[in-house]
């Protein structure tokens, strides 16, 4: 605007079409068919564009997603792709997310309808991490990166205008957290002393690949002052065991629990010897409680125990997973000796899918679509 106060006519020119996407949101607001945030027009163009990092039709179904039984079909991921604002290259690992996420395991129905307030992480593993800039460093979970943040917000979007999750109506979180607009990382591999999570499932460090973990907010863990692994590992077992933490009490049925960890940290812990599997091991042997802690409070009751917990001995120290190998431990965030914890419902299983071509053949970039 000039010092006169009138717009040139280029100036207007923006103003009527900003006047045009203002209605056109209000328009998708009014419908249910956005996350409360503005959105981007899924215009013919756009979503041709998408649909070119695909090699399969645009009516080809992806999954059914509770609990509306809604159908994914790839042009229908490409269109809440475009909403979120992704870049076509993004189609991919949106794809195989909608896949893993769709896996009985994962148990999605219960995932979109319950009280608990868990989001859909989304974990980008491999090369194709890099290629697409996704953040597995400083702020990992927080603002900066397109790639995270428009990843996680597609997926939201098609849960939400293809699977029916609408709060309050279809989605009776009692409280839900911000990660249930987007919540998406990359893991720090390159910063890693271990392998990567695709790896400790089978697939190859080449392979590029997407888990799906539902869990809490991330729980900060700060700990700048232990001398040896078992202290400092002690001040995360004890964030992950919080009394009224879902695990505890239902650590009679299948489920996971995660933690995040930066590479400083990972370093120091391997330094002394310590392998993935021997802090998965010492969490999962510290990361408990007493029967006499938790009876009569929380979950108490709802899910049986696990059979090797003696119910009657008030002594017997209850853990928050069955077994070791079910708690993710990942590696990512910057500086300093901070961890997470991602906590869970404790019934539900993360799910790694490869990023492949439609006949099951891994990408090497997502440039493989383009022939």
């Amino acid at each position: 605007m000039h010092s006169t106060g009138f717009l040139t006519s280029g100036q207007l020119a923006v103003e009527d079409s900003f006047d045009k996407l203002s209605e056109f949101f209000e328009l998708y607001y009014k419908n249910g068919w956005t996350d409360g945030l503005p959105v981007y027009p899924p215009t013919e163009r756009a979503v041709t564009a998408m649909l070119a990092y695909s090699d399969r039709e645009p009516s080809d179904i992806v999954a059914v997603l509770p609990p509306k039984d809604g159908v994914a079909t790839v042009e229908k991921i490409a269109i809440n792709a475009v909403m979120a604002g992704c870049t076509p290259e993004y189609l991919p690992v949106i794809i195989t997310a909608v896949e893993a996420i769709a896996q009985p395991e994962y148990n999605l129905y219960g995932r979109q309808t319950t009280t608990h307030p868990g989001a859909h992480l989304v974990i980008i593993n491999g090369p194709v991490r890099k290629e697409l800039d996704v953040n597995c460093k400083h702020n990992v979970f927080g603002q900066g990166w397109r790639a995270n943040a428009t990843i996680g917000r597609a997926l939201r979007l098609i849960l939400i205008n293809v699977g029916g999750n609408q709060p309050g109506v279809t989605d009776m979180a009692t409280h839900g957290h911000p990660g249930k607009y987007s919540y998406c990382m990359g893991e720090d591999e390159e910063g890693s002393p271990w392998s990567p999570l695709h790896v400790e499932r089978g697939l190859s460090q080449e392979t590029s690949a997407v888990t799906l973990l539902c869990a809490e907010a991330p729980h900060n863990i700060n700990d700048q002052v232990s001398k040896t692994p078992e202290m400092y590992l002690e001040s995360a077992a004890s964030t992950m065991a919080t009394l009224g933490g879902n695990g505890l009490y239902r650590s009679g049925i299948r489920g996971e629990q995660a933690l995040v960890m930066t590479s400083e940290s990972a370093h120091w812990i391997a330094e002394f010897g310590w392998s993935k599997h021997d802090v998965k091991t010492f969490l999962f042997e510290n990361a408990r409680k007493s029967v006499r802690e938790l009876r009569n409070r929380g979950c108490w009751g709802k899910i049986p125990l696990p059979e090797f917990i003696d119910q009657g001995n008030e002594d017997a120290m209850v853990p928050i997973v069955q077994r070791a190998e079910d708690i993710v431990l990942l590696v990512a965030g910057g500086h300093q000796r901070h961890m997470n914890a991602l906590l869970t419902a404790g019934y539900s299983l993360s799910i790694t899918r490869t990023i492949a071509l439609k006949d099951g053949t891994p990408i090497r970039s997502t440039k493989d679509f383009l022939g």
